[in-house]
């Protein structure tokens, strides 16, 4: 019953603003900080969304000066704590860049759960209310919208056959359930910024390194590369949040236009990201069509069924009980009772 009536009230939020009208809209240019320039996410839904579809929907009132963490030469842990002390008004942020708090939103995206765009979807849905409060209480904001990135697979210098060619092999992750899926294993992991990886891949600080389809091409790995091993491990579900005092700042107006084009937004968020999920692959392997450039040669090496028990074996004997710790009993079992028994999953500390 409380999921529904939590579920519920957040749909009636972005409900109230869908009859909205630039009437009575204050004029705001928030400040901005978004993601990669680099990447879909920012061409495609970010860029425009500030600079073209929110001042159209507001009659010209509302819009942002967006910069990209690679503009601004961030690592992207900074992120909240900006958006905390009002540098930016309206931040994007990873689960893997939140730190106080950071397993309560940790609990979006554990590695090895989430097998589909729409279960990660329903599980940043149903744990909408845990994360705001971690977000209201410590870093002074609040979630205005969600968006994802395409599949996170394994990209690994040298020949890869199955999981257990991972053994003994130092992988770049992006956060810690990553770490305990990748140790559980057999491997060594090893956390750089995404905008540090290359280098990485190319010096032999790490043999291997996670992350979305497209983003993996866009960055140009499959150029430091031999083999994409799509064994999945997630998608990364992340949020729009905006400072506070930002948010009381705005008119009731202003605030219902920005919850409707925030809505808005992550709807086309998903669809686009998941689209192009699949393309990323063909891109990196020209094994299909890419519509973004040269594809390149990576061996596309599928999963085992013996793969996949065994990524399932680690998330349900590693991943859940290192997270379940990290949370704690009272939050662990909270998230059995919204999201594990959906699932077949249990999070529970040793």
């Amino acid at each position: 019953m409380r999921r529904i009536i939590a579920a519920a009230a957040f749909a009636a939020a972005v409900l109230a603003g869908s009859g909205a009208s630039a009437q009575g809209v204050d004029q705001k240019k928030f400040n901005v900080v978004g993601t990669w320039n680099f990447l879909t996410n920012w061409q495609v839904l970010e860029v425009p969304f500030w600079t073209e579809e929110l001042p159209k929907a507001t009659g010209g009132k509302l819009s942002g000066n967006i910069k990209s963490v690679t503009e601004l030469n961030l690592r992207g842990t900074e992120v909240l704590r900006l958006l905390k002390t009002g540098v930016y008004d309206v931040a994007a942020a990873l689960p893997i860049y939140v730190d106080d708090g950071a397993a309560i939103v940790e609990a979006v995206d554990l590695a090895g759960v989430a097998r589909t765009f729409a279960m990660s979807r329903e599980i940043i849905d149903t744990w909408m209310p845990e994360m705001q409060k971690v977000m209201g209480e410590r870093h002074g904001s609040m979630i205005l919208g969600t968006f994802t990135w395409p599949e996170q697979n394994f990209y690994c210098r040298g020949e890869i056959k199955s999981v257990a060619d991972l053994k003994g092999k130092k992988i770049r992750v992006q956060g810690t359930s990553q770490a305990d899926l990748v140790r559980g294993l057999g491997g060594s992991a090893v956390t750089i910024p995404f905008g540090e990886v290359i280098p990485a891949l190319e010096k032999g600080v790490v043999d291997c390194g996670i992350t979305g389809t497209m983003p993996a091409y866009k960055a140009k790995w499959h150029e430091v590369t031999n083999t994409l091993f799509r064994l999945p491990v997630g998608f990364t579900a992340s949020v729009w949040a905006i400072n506070n005092r930002s948010w009381a700042s705005l008119s009731p107006a202003a605030q219902a236009s920005l919850r409707k084009a925030m809505a808005e937004l992550t709807e086309k968020s998903w669809k686009t990201v998941e689209a192009e999920s699949e393309e990323g692959v063909a891109c990196t392997t020209g094994t299909g069509k890419c519509s973004a450039g040269t594809p390149g040669k990576l061996r596309l090496v599928q999963p085992s069924a013996a793969d996949l028990a065994e990524r399932d074996r680690v998330l349900n004997t590693v991943v859940l009980p290192a997270w379940a710790k990290r949370c704690g009993a009272e939050c662990a079992a909270r998230w059995t009772e919204l999201i594990g028994k959906k699932y077949g999953l249990a999070a529970k500390a040793d």
